[in-house]
């Protein structure tokens, strides 16, 4: 048992979205777990943040419980039934049940009554929805469905800070908290769904949608210095890519697992970005709007960080109209932005202290981002969540492919590997992170804990009081 834990301080979390962020510093504020708040900001998301989240998204998650030296990796990923279709198999119930499951701490109705009462009631408009509405092309306005989540009742897009109440979803949400996750595949709410399916041009049986499920796997280990492990989501072009970049990060990173004793050279894992995407798809995005994260870090030493999205901002533009359930994109298309979802956890396994935990969206550069940011973030005398997510950014797709850089990039390397032949570019942003960081761990030291969302974005850190 953990003793004596400060009253004043409950955790801290980062989402994409503000409003995500207070409902799960709410649920941290009730006694819940970082699973907890996690389901519950993912599920919040997935009424107020409608471009990354839905209840037809997929996703990673990465849990870890440093007091009982529990960690697992928690893919739902996007999957179109045997029989095709225009519509994947709706993943992220599943994947939340198996995170609360697991990890959480709380009844199941408690996770879920925030999103019901975000729907029912309304919620202002986030100016982080309103930068993916302006971004998204085409045009959401081009999409008539869409004016169930976006529009006003005199018509068009709601601006920032108007609110719109979503009643269909809400009684989804209602069934959802009163019957349990089952009711999303073989109840009530299945049949529903079903013909909402149908209508939009699926193919998913009530037996694909009631076998649906959710996977844990054992994580990518590494073992870092002061005897700190990261674990990393192990997906093939997410979370395996940020633990190899994190490996050649390191004076002697050579693909074994001891990165514990080098120093930090930002200049190599850049050097390392080309290898790590070598046969990287055209058409891969590249800052989108169709995936989002929340990291969370809890009184108890828990962390929870997960990685959803539709594959393509607002998913395939199919909303179900018996649900107002926006369904995902088709997976493995051009554009999908599904495969570079990414989570991690650093844990103290000697300890039982939890030191970090962040994941990562927006594209494929969002692994690569994930290692800059841990490279500067969890060096033992810094752990700065701020600072490294403010850090210019590079990312290069391919080998020969130019080198794309952030405004503010070190100019040092910028010229380094212009001697090394590979051409510049430019760019606004690369990849999206929420970072929660507790530089001497918890639940030891929670007056080192802090928490970080991504400039590039705006979503919201909470959760620094003691």
């Amino acid at each position: 048992m953990i003793q004596n834990l400060p009253t004043k301080f409950v955790g801290t979390v980062a989402a994409d979205e503000p409003r995500a962020a207070l409902v799960a510093r709410d649920v941290l504020d009730a006694g819940g777990y970082a699973a907890d708040a996690a389901v519950a900001g993912v599920f919040a998301m997935a009424v107020t943040y409608p471009a990354a989240v839905s209840l037809g998204a997929g996703g990673v998650c990465l849990a870890a419980d440093a007091e009982h030296l529990k960690i697992d990796a928690i893919s739902f990923p996007l999957r179109l039934p045997p029989g095709g279709g225009a519509v994947p198999i709706p993943a992220l119930v599943r994947g939340m049940a198996l995170l609360h499951g697991a990890y959480g701490r709380l009844r199941w109705e408690q996770v879920v009554i925030p999103a019901e009462q975000l729907a029912r009631f309304g919620d202002p408009t986030s100016r982080a929805l309103v930068q993916a509405v302006q971004e998204t092309q085409p045009p959401v306005t081009q999409s008539p469905e869409l004016g169930l989540l976006l529009g006003r009742l005199g018509g068009g897009v709601r601006g920032e800070g108007e609110a719109i109440a979503n009643p269909t979803l809400a009684n989804v949400f209602s069934r959802l908290r009163s019957a349990g996750p089952h009711d999303f595949y073989q109840g009530l709410t299945a049949q529903i769904l079903l013909a909402d399916i149908a209508q939009a041009g699926g193919a998913i049986t009530a037996e694909d949608l009631r076998g649906y499920t959710a996977q844990t796997s054992k994580p990518i280990e590494l073992e870092f210095r002061n005897r700190i492990k990261l674990y990393f989501t192990p997906e093939a072009r997410g979370g395996a890519i940020a633990a190899w970049l994190m490996e050649q990060g390191f004076s002697g990173g050579s693909g074994t697992f001891g990165i514990g004793g080098g120093n930090a050279r930002p200049a190599a894992l850049a050097a390392a970005i080309g290898q790590a995407y070598m046969g990287l798809e055209a058409g891969a995005p590249m800052f989108e709007h169709g995936s989002a994260s929340i990291s969370v870090m809890d009184r108890y030493g828990r962390t929870a960080a997960c990685a959803v999205g539709l594959s393509r901002p607002f998913g395939a533009r199919r909303v179900g109209q018996l649900t107002n359930v926006l369904f995902a994109a088709t997976p493995g298309q051009n554009g999908d932005e599904m495969p570079y979802l990414s989570a991690m956890a650093a844990i103290h396994p000697t300890g039982r202290q939890a030191f970090a935990t962040a994941a990562a969206s927006g594209g494929a550069p969002a692994p690569a981002a994930l290692a800059q940011a841990l490279l500067t973030g969890l060096v033992p005398e810094r752990m700065l969540a701020a600072e490294a997510l403010a850090r210019p950014r590079v990312f290069q797709p391919a080998p020969t492919a130019p080198l794309l850089y952030e405004p503010g990039a070190d100019q040092a390397m910028m010229a380094d590997i212009v001697k090394r032949g590979v051409a510049l570019a430019e760019v606004r942003r690369l990849g999206r992170l929420t970072l929660s960081l507790c530089s001497q761990g918890s639940p030891g030291a929670p007056t080192s804990c802090r928490a970080a969302a991504d400039r590039r974005s705006f979503g919201l850190a909470v959760g620094d009081e003691h």
